[in-house]
């Protein structure tokens, strides 16, 4: 005999919850904040992608996909109701000040001024995002992920010999991949550099060391001096700063004095010893360092001190303290019928002479407000929680201001993209990060679910 028993009807299992049949879980989803964080670091250097030429007014991709992060910046903290915070607040409105004055008195560099205000966002935009570790840790993984296949990118078109991969300048064999500017192209690869250091992404040591080489051999053949020189002090100081930073002080101290007679000598033995035919039979070697070491005391040394000369001589001559206008040295230049007329490169002429000394206050700062803010992070225990994890050697980033400092005496590096974007996660580790800051991380039931 068959029984037969009603059975109670099986209900759907929830969207997410185990045996469902609906969406797949939120948590394991890209959330949209990530997404365009992510594509927003990959197209900073999509400057000149394929050597194609700049927008109107020297735009690029980046700044288009700075509209749209900027509005879902603005969209996720209204969302999460959290109020926006604008890093590095004084030296920024200084500057915007200073280039208001000098735009309206000389009627020249409103359009610059815009740009100038425009790349700002890059710091609000990551310092915000990174309110929430997870969105910091997108950020960094970016830095490092798009950094690295950039990096390969480039060696891989050099050594192919296709141009529109290494973005090989046409008068010569430095190496600008995407970015029109060999220097610019330099500093990006240096930045990812520190940023690997901080970070310790991968975590694997061999896949870190590999990863750190590859940057190098990139750097190296944008043959960028400058970008050398800041690089080499940038990892002197980095090893004191970790020295510091683990009590060693005397270690520090020692090591630094060492690194001052070492570079004191080497600066001794330029100026006093005839080193050109030594920079000739390194030259003949390949045509990289040819365009690069070899351009140490040549022409290319005699034009920069042409411009200096040239600006200083401009500084001297204004008629009024409040500087010539943003962006307009080469204008000027020109109405000076100079022989020689380029930018300043150097941000700190170029910061009064075109901002009159307003912008040399908004700039020295800007440089206080940074190194102030590394010192801060940089303590030990000054991370905390999931910060501390992402970010293990916070002081590198004092090492990778440096970077910008000593390359700021050799071209102009405010109005680098990245350099604002990198800005952004200093501020982040300092509003939210560190240990009695003002304001808290999201946790991630209000950051809401998904990576």
């Amino acid at each position: 005999m068959t029984t037969i028993t009603d059975r109670p009807p099986v209900r759907a299992a929830p969207d997410g919850a185990p045996g469902g049949q609906g969406r797949a879980p939120l948590r394991n989803r890209w959330r949209p904040e990530a997404v365009l964080l992510s594509l927003g670091i990959a197209s900073l250097p999509m400057l000149m992608p394929a050597g194609l030429p700049p927008g109107p007014g020297n735009t690029g991709l980046p700044d288009l996909v700075l509209v749209v992060l900027t509005v879902a910046t603005l969209l996720w903290a209204g969302k999460r109701k959290v109020p926006v915070r604008w890093p590095f607040l004084l030296p920024t409105l200084l500057t915007i000040i200073a280039g208001g004055i000098a735009a309206y008195v000389n009627q020249a560099g409103l359009l610059t001024l815009a740009k100038d205000l425009f790349v700002l966002f890059w710091g609000v935009c990551v310092a915000n995002l990174c309110r929430d570790p997870r969105l910091l840790r997108v950020a960094v993984r970016s830095f490092v992920g798009f950094g690295t296949l950039y990096a390969v990118v480039l060696i891989a078109g050099f050594v192919l010999g296709i141009d529109a991969m290494s973005g090989k300048q046409p008068d010569g064999m430095r190496a600008m991949f995407t970015f029109g500017d060999a220097n610019y192209a330099s500093n990006w690869f240096i930045c990812v550099f520190f940023i690997v250091r901080a970070t310790r992404t991968p975590h694997a040591p061999w896949k870190r060391y590999a990863v750190l080489g590859i940057l190098l051999v990139a750097e190296l053949l944008t043959g960028s001096n400058g970008g050398l020189l800041s690089l080499l002090v940038a990892l002197v100081l980095g090893h004191l700063f970790r020295l510091f930073r683990e009590g060693r002080t005397y270690r520090a101290v020692a090591t630094a004095c060492l690194a001052g007679v070492v570079a004191g000598g080497g600066v001794l033995a330029v100026t006093t010893v005839d080193v050109q035919p030594y920079l000739d039979r390194i030259s003949a070697i390949h045509p990289v360092l040819r365009d690069s070491i070899g351009r140490t005391t040549d022409s290319s040394t005699a034009t920069r001190s042409t411009v200096f000369t040239t600006t200083g001589e401009m500084i001297a001559e204004q008629p009024h303290p409040w500087g010539i206008g943003p962006g307009e040295t080469v204008n000027a230049m020109m109405d000076r019928q100079e022989t020689y007329v380029r930018e300043a490169h150097n941000d700190y002429i170029a910061s009064t002479l075109e901002r009159g000394f307003l912008g040399g206050v908004a700039l020295i700062v800007l440089v206080f407000a940074l190194l102030l803010t590394c010192t801060r992070i940089a303590r030990r225990g000054a991370l905390t929680g999931e910060y501390a994890r992402i970010v293990p050697r916070p002081e590198m980033f004092g090492a990778l201001v440096a970077v910008f400092l000593i390359s700021g005496m050799f071209y102009e590096t405010l109005h680098y993209r990245h350099g604002w974007a990198i800005f952004g996660l200093i501020a982040a580790l300092h509003l939210f990060g560190r240990r009695g800051a003002a304001d808290r991380p999201l946790t991630e039931a209000e950051a809401g679910g998904g990576r």
